[in-house]
Order: structure tokens, then C-alpha cells, then sequence
């Protein structure tokens, strides 16, 4: 059960909020650091003709309290989780937003797209809430590069965005649909049923998302002993769509299981191996509850088989695959 929190308690978090809303930018905020050297995209070959390709495109910082409360905070209910993280005032270096290809023998499949340069920008905003698009760079702060676009990403790959007819967006938050607008016009955007139902809370930016049929509902029919119901997307059915709720109540995952071990491109479930572990949970989940029944998943996920989660802002990733596959030269 979570911690009771008195009303002054209550209060003085949501007045810290409304000033970091309302008042001057957090510190360090508006003075940004020097942005990473590019990393250039790197290529694992997993397996079964599998290759997957690390993109990192664009970067974020953010609240330490985004990341993760403070343990004696870390069990407070849904509604306080937001006013706690935003009245912290230390924030994160540069994270990457990284965006992953998956380059299987029978199609090329793009989950989520990375951070665009035109982050905080009114033509990136446009179409959004005001009060979203005015209170999201106040939230996270986001950029990218030059040279560290998605379509100079592909390239590295050998590919173009006409290559890519599916990309999977594990959720609509901004670092993660960045580039939606550098992919083709036909390329279909899978999204959960979940995260298209306009939210508050939920830092959805679905106006930047395109127009039309190219947005479609994933589906989850299929069964499966782990993961409950699956989307698979190659024939093969080793590349297929799982829920992972709680970041967002309609986050999505993608699995990519070789049989004898199994990839999970696990997005924003976590940030990290520890949390999982920990049952840590971050300053920035819709739903508590929904997370720790994520974690139970891909804990016995891990049970199963071995397993490598990769999360989208998790520094370690190129190390981890290097252990765990062959990275090509």
C-alpha cells in the first residue's frame, strides 16, 4: 500500500511544481552543456540472419527525480509522482534517445525514431495542446545535432527511410516520435490502442503524429507462455509486439527471440538493468502498479531464457550487446 502523505506535504510539492511551470527555468536548465560527440550507429548480428542496429538519434536531460524518487518517496501514489519529480532541481547529463532497426531477412523494422533538433521549437509544437506544448520543455529538455538525424542514422545502415515500411512506437512521448516526419509517407506507425486515447498526464504528442491510415493499433492476438498476448511481425513470428504498460498505461515493447536467448527493445519500461532488479521505479510512470507488473514480466522473461532488455536511455546498451551477440565489423 503507499505511504500516506499529509496535505502540507501534498501542498508543498504542488506549489514547488506550479513554480517550476510558472517560475524561471530549473538550474542548469537554460544553460545547456556542450551536446555528446556523435556516436555512430553500430551493428549486432544476432542470429538467424538477424541484425540489429543501434541508432542514436538526438539526446534528452532530466529531472534525477525523472528518473527515479528517492527511495523514501518511491511508493506515493500516481497523482504525487509528477509534483515530486518536478520540484527537483538537479538534473541528468545528456542521455541518448536511441532508436533501433531491426534489419530481418524478411522486412526492416524501425522501433521508435529518436529526438529531433527542433525540439521546444513552435513548428515542432504545432498542432499540440498550448498548455502542453508550453509546459513540455519545462519537462524534459531535448535536442539533437547536427548530423545526428534518423535519415543520416539510416544511411549508416545502408538504408533509406523508403526502406522502412513499419516502425513501431513504443509510446508518443517526444524523444521517441521525434522523426516520425523524416520517415516515408507509406511507412505504418504501430501504436498502441492505449497511448492513441488523448491523456492529460500522459505527455502524448499525438498531433505529431501523421494524418490517415499510416497509424495503426497494434493488436495483440496471439499467445504466448511469457508475455500473454503478442503482435508477431515477421512470418518467422521471432520479431513480435508485447505490452509493457506503466511508463505510459499504453507502452508496448518489441521482442526478438532467437530460440535459444531473446532481445526485448523495451523503451522507456525502465532506464536501466538495476531498476528492473531493484523493482525501482521511476519519477515518470502513468501507473505504479502497471509497472511492477512489467517488471514481473520481464523478470521471468529472464527466467525462461536469457535475455537481453535493452531500454532506450540505458548508457550500457552497445556494451551489453557486445557481450551478448557478435557486433559486426
Amino acid at each position: 500500500m503507499a505511504p500516506t502523505v499529509s496535505l502540507p506535504t501534498k501542498l508543498y510539492y504542488i506549489a514547488r511544481m506550479i513554480g517550476a511551470f510558472v517560475g524561471p527555468p530549473v538550474a542548469r536548465w537554460s544553460a545547456r552543456p556542450a551536446l555528446p560527440s556523435n556516436t555512430a550507429p553500430a551493428a549486432f548480428e544476432l542470429g538467424n540472419g538477424v541484425t540489429l542496429w543501434q541508432l542514436p538519434v538526438g539526446v534528452v536531460r532530466v529531472r534525477e527525480w525523472h528518473r527515479e524518487l528517492p527511495r523514501e518517496l518511491a511508493e506515493v501514489d500516481d497523482d504525487l509522482r509528477f509534483p515530486m519529480m518536478m520540484s527537483n532541481t538537479r538534473i541528468t547529463d545528456w542521455l541518448d534517445c536511441t532508436a533501433w532497426l531491426i534489419d530481418h531477412p524478411e522486412r526492416c523494422i524501425l522501433v521508435d525514431t529518436g529526438e529531433s533538433i527542433g525540439f521546444g521549437t513552435s513548428a515542432y509544437f504545432e498542432g499540440v495542446p498550448k498548455t502542453l506544448a508550453k509546459g513540455y520543455p519545462k519537462i524534459i529538455d531535448a535536442t539533437a545535432a547536427d548530423g545526428n538525424d534518423l535519415t543520416q542514422a539510416l544511411a549508416v545502415a545502408g538504408l533509406t527511410p523508403a526502406d522502412i515500411d513499419l516502425c513501431v512506437l513504443t509510446h508518443t512521448h517526444s524523444d521517441h516520435i521525434g522523426n516520425v516526419d523524416q520517415l516515408d509517407h507509406f511507412t505504418r506507425l504501430l501504436v498502441s490502442p492505449e497511448e492513441l486515447i488523448p491523456s492529460s498526464r500522459g505527455g502524448r504528442l499525438l498531433a505529431r503524429l501523421p494524418q490517415g491510415d499510416r497509424v495503426q493499433p497494434t493488436t495483440l492476438t496471439e499467445p504466448h507462455e511469457v508475455f500473454g498476448s503478442v503482435m508477431p511481425l515477421t512470418e518467422r513470428k521471432d520479431v513480435f509486439v508485447i505490452s509493457t504498460p506503466g511508463h505510459t498505461v499504453g507502452h508496448q515493447s518489441v521482442v526478438i527471440d532467437l530460440g535459444d536467448r531473446q532481445f526485448v527493445i523495451a523503451g522507456d519500461a525502465a532506464f536501466n538493468d538495476q531498476q528492473l532488479l531493484d523493482k525501482t521505479i521511476p519519477g515518470i510512470v502513468e501507473n505504479r502498479q502497471l509497472t511492477l507488473q512489467t517488471y514481473e514480466v520481464l523478470l521471468r522473461a529472464q527466467q525462461m531464457k536469457p535475455t537481453l532488455n535493452l531500454f532506450t536511455h540505458d548508457p550500457t546498451n552497445r556494451d551489453k550487446l557486445a557481450e551478448f551477440s557478435r557486433p559486426l565489423q
